[in-house]
């Protein structure tokens, strides 16, 4: 009975894994570049990211995936500083401000096929006044494993990807760039 119990919790930690951290987001070059490549862009201050309920946390095969920044809207928060900071584009006096509301954020691991999904609604203003409004959806898939302790990890360094897909959706969206043009 023993070794039959043994046997069924080692197993079960095999499958299972255990949570983990996803990687720190690294700003991406390519996304940098289309934005200075558009210039003269109007600067903006922080951009805020909040997240529906259940949106800001993520979990793959029952266990947690922490972003190192404490929550997914705080992820994608600093994703988007870095990478308009880089861009020579983030200033705090700056009068637009870019608001992110995370609709989704999703990991799924399952054996075979893994796929994760990040929708967001994105409102550029000025004051009051909206100068952009839209909403963006990206998608990934990528093998998963059978064994958890290799499934989950994967699940993990595929969520900085679509967070890279999303905010390459929002830089080359020519209504975008247009309202940061006025």
């Amino acid at each position: 009975m023993l070794k039959r119990f043994t046997f069924l919790a080692i197993t079960a930690l095999i499958l299972q894994g255990c949570g983990i951290a996803m990687p720190r987001y690294e700003a991406n070059f390519d996304n940098v570049q289309v934005l200075k490549n558009q210039a003269p862009l109007a600067k903006l201050n922080s951009p805020a990211v909040v997240a529906d309920a259940g949106q800001d946390s993520i979990v793959a095969r029952a266990n947690p995936i922490r972003s190192p920044e404490g929550s997914i809207s705080k992820h994608v928060q600093k994703a988007l500083e870095d990478e308009l900071r880089l861009a020579g584009l983030l200033d705090a006096s700056a009068s637009r401000h870019l608001d992110v509301n995370l609709r989704q954020s999703k990991l799924d691991a399952p054996i075979g096929t893994g796929s994760g999904a990040i929708s967001a609604d994105f409102n550029l203003r000025e004051g009051e006044r909206s100068l952009y409004s839209s909403s963006k959806t990206v998608t990934s898939t990528w093998d998963s494993s059978f064994v958890g302790a290799i499934a989950i990890p994967a699940a993990a360094n595929a969520f900085n990807p679509l967070v890279r897909k999303l905010l390459a959706e929002l830089y080359q969206d020519p209504a975008f760039i247009n309202a940061m043009q006025q």
